[in-house]
């Protein structure tokens, strides 16, 4: 009888323990989830806001632009408002736009925030994304609230070295374009490209990058 009674109170023991250590474990992730949902719901989440764009060609301005990009973009908004538009002048300032957005990695939240898609010919846009988010983008780390600790490249400065008028084929199209040879710097040299040739071509009256030379 009493080795029944003693089995009886283990087994008591043994559920009451059970019920003890489930209850800490749900009151533990609770506390957990409340604490996180009040933590990341304090985090300001990082965001573009529009500053300005030329409307017609579909180029914008955002708060996160370097000072370098607002000014191209800048130069830029008043080569295409001259009442007689400079092709070259327009495939140099777009070229100088192109690679400060492109190669500067600092102000992108995530890797899927590739710079310089608004300069692309529409239909190699997404050939473009994915190259780029398997390449040089892949490794950028999430700053949705602003919290990388992490060293990338800011273009310092673009210079524009030739502007060549030519034709280029695409689809069996053949397009008026310019090739343009550009280098650039960088605020620390963290081994990216410094170097470029751009093929860009005329269509509807725009300008879109289609290759960099040896892509």
């Amino acid at each position: 009888m009493k080795k029944k009674q003693k089995k009886i109170n283990r087994n008591r023991l043994f559920y009451f323990s059970v019920i003890v250590i489930t209850v800490i474990i749900v009151a533990v992730t609770s506390v957990k989830v409340v604490f996180d949902f009040f933590i990341t719901d304090d985090k300001e989440i990082k965001s573009k806001k529009e500053l300005d764009n030329l409307e017609i060609y579909g180029y914008t301005l955002d708060d996160l632009d370097t000072s370098l990009y607002k000014t191209y973009f800048d130069e830029l908004k008043e080569i295409l408002s001259k009442e007689e538009l400079n092709w070259e002048e327009y495939a140099g300032g777009l070229t100088k736009l192109f690679v400060t957005d492109f190669y500067t990695l600092n102000n992108k939240i995530t890797s899927s925030d590739i710079g310089g898609t608004e300069f692309i010919h529409h239909d190699m846009l997404d050939n473009f994304i994915m190259h780029s988010g398997d390449t040089m983008y892949g490794h950028i780390k999430n700053n949705v609230y602003g919290d990388r600790v992490q060293e990338l490249p800011i273009v310092s400065s673009v210079t524009i070295n030739e502007i060549v008028s030519e034709s280029y084929t695409y689809n069996d199209n053949s397009y008026e374009a310019y090739k343009v040879s550009a280098q650039w710097e960088y605020e620390k040299d963290l081994g990216y490209d410094k170097t470029g040739v751009f093929y860009l071509i005329k269509d509807n009256n725009k300008l879109n990058v289609v290759q960099k030379l040896g892509e």
